[in-house]
């Protein structure tokens, strides 16, 4: 067999499922299930979910931010976890996501940010390995139900 040329990327070794589209109306709290299924049991991990706002600005309808908000939110999770020793947890995306974005949803234009999950086991230095498996954009909908 020949071999490839070495900028020849022709096999991924590390590959997910892609980046993930959360779609949530304004106000809504939600869980989200997850699985981690190369583990067993989280005793010993540390599971980190995070969002960030996105700058809108720019952004035409029906196009998604390209660009982090310079100075935007960035708010961690709060994770449902009551048994550590199975490879489950749930995500908590809160009511108030985006009360201190600078843009709100409008009935045409959702807004957006970036969700991730990190996930670290219990080594140290080189020995530690962390592991990045869900990322991808929170869509934020208008609700007539959040106007005062």
């Amino acid at each position: 067999m020949a071999r490839s040329k070495i900028n020849s990327a022709s096999k991924d070794l590390i590959d997910d499922n892609g980046a993930v589209l959360i779609s949530v109306v304004e106000g809504e709290q939600i869980h989200m299930d997850m699985t981690l299924n190369w583990l067993t049991s989280l005793s010993g991990y540390t599971v980190t979910a995070k969002v960030v706002e996105a700058d809108m600005s720019g952004v035409a309808s029906g196009s998604y931010p390209t660009v982090v908000k310079s100075g935007g939110q960035v708010t961690t999770l709060d994770l449902i976890d009551a048994v550590t020793t199975d490879n489950t947890f749930k995500i908590v995306i809160p009511e108030n996501l985006i009360d201190s974005w600078a843009t709100q949803p409008t009935p045409q234009s959702p807004t957006y940010g970036w969700i991730g999950v990190e996930v670290r086991d219990g080594g140290v230095g080189s020995a530690q390995q962390i592991w990045k498996p869900f990322r991808g954009l929170v869509e934020v909908l208008y609700s007539p139900s959040e106007e005062v």
